[in-house]
């Protein structure tokens, strides 16, 4: 009985979890970021946006570790710039 409880705690402050990360605002870069947003994230919202939109774009050697490091080295030169765009004029 007792595990049980502690189960349905851990299951329960999991949800909680995940929930407030949501509110949060994880994961909201989208392509229509700009830049300057983009380089303000965090490194983790930075990654998973990059391997999203090369995937959405199809551009997989963004999605490689030689390639990832070419969209902040971009973005920081031009702020304005959507990650969209980025994406879609990018040479894959």
């Amino acid at each position: 009985m007792r595990s049980l409880n502690i189960r349905t705690i851990t299951a329960a402050t999991a949800a909680t979890a995940a929930l407030a990360l949501g509110a949060c605002g994880g994961g909201t870069l989208t392509a229509s970021s700009s830049c300057r947003e983009f380089m303000t994230a965090s490194a983790t919202e930075q990654h998973e946006v990059v391997y999203q939109l090369a995937s959405q774009y199809r551009k997989p050697a963004f999605a490689t570790p030689l390639g990832e490091p070419e969209v902040p080295y971009y973005c920081s030169a031009s702020p304005s710039v959507t990650l969209g765009e980025f994406f879609a004029k990018a040479e894959d």
